[in-house]
């Protein structure tokens, strides 16, 4: 997977909450800074989004040839209140940077403070650290959320008893981990021997990296945040390597988010039978909705682009002639509506 992906809902929208969230402010901050998780011990990228209040440089952030970015005022002050903080993931072991930037901005609108990691990206010859990444994806939210509250620039204006955990793809695998469940070592080392592996089973292939030789025993590692208190996860890859005891025994309130009508989400992200086996999740599939709608805005050049690049032009193409932006439009809401049920809900 080049880039991250999420997806979109209509249903959740305004159920039992009274319609779309009040914004704290109108105005979106951005920031970034690295952190240092102490399983990796080397740095990660973190990007902050939040109410903005004075001051402020405008930016197109995460804007690049292929992705139109979302407009923010860089550095600006913190608006006046106490915010819910949301970890957000985004994308698999080879994703593009900034794909979060969307739904980042948008929970910022709604009145979140974001934390949303950018972790090294690996490339074609990475192939042998794809496992162990895995396993170090969970721990990277853990110490975002770290960072948010030992930063006295940001502590203040953070509501820790109010933490979710939002992911997309291997970000969803990563924010299920922070929210209890685990992975089988014994169901990922067959995950290549079927098609519901994914697309990483061909990278793995090309580099000679052989799932049922390599040690995945620290994939079953409990990563259980208890700060966390809810998660989203929408699409969330390697779906089929959950460990079911894992997933019956998590207890913190969770959403699990399919994109596309049953056959047309990929085998390698249906995770219907995970919303079923999970006593406290609540499980929504949404039609005519494609992964790729997911990712950011992308601009008019972009599939020109793309083909040149020998990329997937699907990533800038969604379906039934719909919008991007009014389709991120309605995740958003949807989302903001399950962080809404996580916090109000007590498993």
């Amino acid at each position: 997977m080049r880039s991250g992906v999420l997806l979109g809902g209509l249903a959740l929208l305004s159920i039992a909450f009274g319609g779309a969230v009040a914004r704290a402010s109108d105005a979106i901050g951005v920031r970034t800074m690295t952190i240092t998780p102490p399983e990796r011990g080397a740095s990660v990228g973190l990007t902050l989004w939040y109410p903005a209040g004075s001051g402020g440089r405008p930016e197109r952030f995460g804007a690049n040839p292929v992705f139109a970015g979302v407009s923010a005022l860089r550095d600006a002050a913190m608006a006046e209140g106490v915010f819910p903080v949301v970890l957000i993931a985004h994308g698999g072991l080879r994703s593009a940077p900034h794909q979060s930037a969307w739904i980042g901005s948008r929970l910022a609108e709604r009145g979140y403070i974001v934390a949303a990691i950018q972790p090294p990206p690996l490339t074609a010859t990475d192939a042998t650290r794809g496992v162990a990444e895995i396993g170090l994806r969970p721990r990277d939210l853990s110490a975002a959320l770290t960072a948010v509250e030992s930063d006295p620039s940001l502590r203040p204006y953070a509501d820790l008893d109010k933490v979710a955990a939002l992911g997309f793809f291997l970000g969803g695998t990563s924010a299920l981990a922070v929210g209890g469940a685990r992975l089988d070592p014994e169901r990922f080392r067959r995950l290549c021997d079927t098609p519901v592996g994914g697309p990483d089973c061909a990278w793995f292939t090309r580099a000679g990296v052989d799932l049922r030789k390599v040690d995945t025993a620290p994939l079953a590692r409990d990563h259980r945040d208890p700060r966390v208190r809810t998660v989203v996860a929408v699409d969330p890859e390697i779906s089929a390597a959950y460990s079911l005891d894992g997933l019956a025994e998590t207890a913190v309130t969770t959403t699990i988010i399919n994109l596309g009508a049953r056959g047309e989400t990929p085998a390698w992200l249906e995770s219907a039978y995970m919303g079923a086996i999970t006593p406290v999740a609540r499980y929504i599939r949404v039609p005519g909705v494609a992964s790729f709608s997911s990712f950011g805005l992308c601009t008019p050049r972009a599939g020109l682009i793309l083909r040149t690049e020998g990329e997937d032009e699907a990533i800038c193409q969604d379906s039934g002639g719909q919008r991007r932006e009014d389709i991120h439009n309605r995740l958003a809401a949807m989302i903001a509506a399950a962080l809404l049920r996580g916090f109000s809900t007590t498993p």
